[in-house]
């Protein structure tokens, strides 16, 4: 089979909403990137990236509605949807980047799962804010619903509710704060943006001769003196698809 032919069957998951194109494009299997222009189609396994200038705005078969803003990166794994019984699964990969999830007619939410560097989430009817450095550090902020998050290779779930958020560094040290609710958005636009504290750990660059730069996430409750929930498990990672 020609590598035409693998990409033509990739299943098709939804497409793109945004109208005005800023640059976002999109990588299938065996495929060079093609411009996520307005009503282009999406298919599971690929791979959607912005630069410095360019965000979109992605709608899958039930609706579920994913915004990517600048110098995001993330893969659609799988989307599969029955319009009749309104059940379905799905698998997102979230590698670095601002975005914006919201569920859509889907029944079987906990078929959903939203995956980072270092945490993976099942969702619970949601509308999320999601964050994830260069490092892997996530943050994720549920505006609405619910989600049960797994940091890193942890055997043990994690409830967390609309109105908080948590952040799980790269060495897998957890803190929960309340919600950022609309911060993290340009005004009058539902596209996301990274705040600001985590967009100057972004441009953070080694040191001459250091391996990694030593990324300090700002603790969010500094300003109110109280200590968030920390807790720490075993780093082994995950080795992502791209």
């Amino acid at each position: 089979m020609s590598l035409s032919g693998v990409a033509q069957a990739e299943p098709e998951i939804g497409l793109v909403v945004q109208q005005d194109y800023s640059g976002a494009l999109g990588t299938r299997i065996s495929a060079q990137p093609e411009a996520l222009e307005y009503f282009k189609k999406i298919f599971a396994e690929e791979r959607v990236d912005t630069d410095a200038s360019a965000k979109t705005s992605l709608q899958f078969l039930d609706k579920t509605a994913l915004y990517v803003g600048v110098r995001s990166s993330v893969v659609l794994d799988r989307f599969i949807y029955d319009p009749n019984t309104q059940k379905g699964e799905a698998a997102i990969n979230f590698t670095k980047g601002a975005f914006r999830f919201v569920t859509g007619n889907i029944k079987t939410k906990e078929a959903v799962s939203l995956n980072t560097p270092t945490a993976s989430m099942v969702i619970r009817g949601t509308h999320l804010l999601i964050f994830v450095l260069a490092d892997g550090t996530s943050e994720v902020n549920v505006l609405e619903g619910g989600i049960d998050l797994t940091p890193c290779e942890s055997t043990e779930a994690q409830r967390v509710n609309a109105g908080q958020r948590i952040t799980i560094t790269a060495s897998c040290e957890t803190d929960r704060a309340p919600v950022r609710e609309e911060s993290g958005t340009q005004q009058g636009s539902l596209i996301p943006q990274m705040p600001t504290e985590l967009a100057a750990v972004e441009d953070v660059v080694p040191a001459a001769g250091d391996e990694d730069p030593v990324y300090v996430i700002p603790d969010p409750n500094e300003e109110t003196g109280k200590g968030g929930e920390r807790d720490r498990g075993s780093r082994q990672g995950r080795d992502g698809k791209y």
